[in-house]
């Protein structure tokens, strides 16, 4: 009991089908000093009774299990807010309820943290796992772990988000120094959240798969694609870091500005290209219209060009036909791992 204490915040919504992997996961780390605050959103399937059907599992290894269920639907963002707000541990970590965990996750990243304390958050690389249980290897960011300067991680969420919350675990005593700065966002908190930690300290990077990303076509990332409301966010984001790198004083971000707005429009251009494969093209007109406003001049691309002729082909198997010849000459997907920002230090 000399460990110190972790709360894994469990923020749920209807994903009740996933919600047993997600606490076994939990149930199985090698790091034994937790308690767990499960959130539930209202929920209107059966996800409440699952987690109360853990209660004894919890209790038997001698984790405390708080089981929260909220009135009404209060949005993602706030009921992750929620979760926050009631933990007790000096390290917290949020786990949404449709992922899970690597039985070593906790032992590593407390082990960091423990070490190196002017390190505010970890993050560590990720896997993706389907609907069915596929497991899908995602290349890591970065090329080694590490311990990045927080003006330098800051520069790179300039123009990437790397960690959703489960791959990321935060030391807790940073809250007040970035407690002001807190929103509430639609879809952007994540991101948010990631520049803020960078703020208050320094950022460190475990290379290795420690979390099971789920991806499915009820998850927010897809909704907030759909309706653009993602990309839309995304842009005040961007002067939301700016505002922030003149409060902490950073100027590598502020360097960045206008390149991380360029970049908004090749990210047009990749969900559009995912909007077509998913037949869904009236959608994908939406981001081909948008991405010359982020990046003047994109319209006059190659990769542009093709994806509006695509778009306007109306004859699926020659739309198919298009889009797989697109596929083999542009690779949307990152598959290179970045060296460290500057003042990196190896793990």
């Amino acid at each position: 009991m000399n460990k110190p204490l972790v709360t894994i915040c469990i923020p749920n919504y209807n994903y009740g089908h996933y919600l047993g992997h997600c606490l076994d996961s939990v149930l199985a780390q090698t790091y034994d000093n937790i308690e767990v605050i499960f959130s539930d959103n209202n929920s209107t399937d059966a996800s409440y009774k699952i987690a109360f059907s853990y209660l004894a599992k919890f209790d038997e290894k001698g984790i405390h299990f708080r089981i929260n269920r909220n009135k009404r639907n209060l949005g993602s963002d706030m009921n992750s807010q929620v979760c926050s707000r009631l933990a007790e541990g000096d390290y917290v970590y949020t786990l949404a309820s449709d992922d899970a965990i690597n039985p070593h996750f906790l032992e590593r990243t407390i082990s960091l943290l423990e070490e190196h304390r002017n390190v505010s958050c970890v993050m560590v690389n990720r896997e993706e796992i389907d609907e069915q249980g596929n497991i899908t290897k995602v290349v890591p960011f970065y090329n080694k772990s590490c311990v990045i300067p927080g003006e330098s991680q800051a520069a790179v969420f300039m123009m990437a988000g790397i960690a959703i919350p489960a791959q990321r675990i935060v030391r807790r005593s940073i809250s007040p120094k970035i407690r002001s700065y807190e929103r509430v966002w639609n879809v952007a908190g994540d991101w948010y959240n990631n520049f803020l930690y960078a703020c208050a300290g320094d950022i460190a990077y475990i290379k290795e798969d420690l979390v099971q990303y789920r991806v499915h076509s009820g998850n927010e990332t897809s909704v907030s694609e759909d309706n653009l409301m993602g990309i839309t966010e995304h842009y005040q984001l961007i002067h939301s870091f700016v505002e922030l790198s003149k409060v902490f004083g950073f100027q590598k971000p502020i360097d960045r500005y206008t390149e991380a707005i360029e970049h908004l429009g090749d990210m047009c251009l990749r969900y559009a290209h995912k909007m077509l494969v998913n037949k869904k093209r009236n959608i994908a007109k939406k981001y081909l219209q948008l991405a010359p406003v982020y990046h003047p001049g994109i319209e006059l691309t190659e990769k542009y060009l093709e994806l509006q002729d695509i778009s306007m082909t109306d004859n699926e198997s020659d739309m198919i036909e298009k889009l797989e010849k697109y596929d083999r000459f542009h690779v949307d997907k990152r598959m290179i791992s970045y060296d460290p920002p500057e003042g990196y230090v190896a793990l």
